[in-house]
């Protein structure tokens, strides 16, 4: 499913990583270590040649904490600790760099599946500070949690498809009317 725009740069990378998993199909592209190599070419960053059992469960573990986190306006606490827990991990901290005023994240990367952490985490940090990261969202469809960038000028929507999961809902909540007996 690709309902809407993708995100702008930094936060398109967060957006695909939540989005390798598709709810509605069934489908999850970090079931395999073929499917993690292919994401993070995708996304033009390191990953082992190989990876174990160990760094798919890692980078799922990963997505659906960043997924957790989108869905929340509070950030739930668990998703949060992971978060956490892979700042720590990367060694992922800021470096200023001299001219005009900027900074960079790095980490310690000891693995190229850390240093693709630690590039998604920058882009979470850097988007967290500026307001941005408001915007990227997982939709209200408890059945789909699709990632989307919310485009609308107050960020109040909920689903990565009106005509699609917005529709499913109110068509839920009319039938939920209709055999309760209430017909408004």
């Amino acid at each position: 499913m690709v309902p809407r725009p993708a995100a702008p740069a930094p936060l398109a990378v967060v957006q695909t990583l939540v989005n390798t998993r598709e709810l509605l199909e069934h489908r999850d592209d970090l079931s395999t270590p073929t499917g993690l190599v292919a994401w993070a070419e995708s996304e033009g960053l390191p990953c082992p040649a190989r990876p174990a059992e160990a760094d798919l469960i890692r980078m799922r573990r990963f997505r659906e904490a960043l997924r957790q986190l989108l869905g929340s306006a509070e950030g739930v606490p668990g998703a949060v600790s992971v978060l956490n827990g892979e700042l720590a991990r990367t060694g992922t901290r800021p470096l200023l760099r001299a001219g005009p005023p900027a900074a960079e994240f790095i980490g310690d990367a000891t693995t190229p599946l850390d240093t693709a952490i630690t590039r998604v985490l920058a882009a979470v940090v850097t988007t967290s500070l500026d307001g941005s990261l408001r915007r990227l969202k997982t939709c209200a469809a408890e059945d789909c949690l699709w990632a989307f960038y919310d485009r609308s000028p107050n960020a109040v929507s909920r689903w990565c498809e009106t005509s699609v999961c917005g529709a499913r809902h109110k068509m839920r909540a009319y039938r939920a009317r209709q055999a309760a007996g209430r017909t408004d």
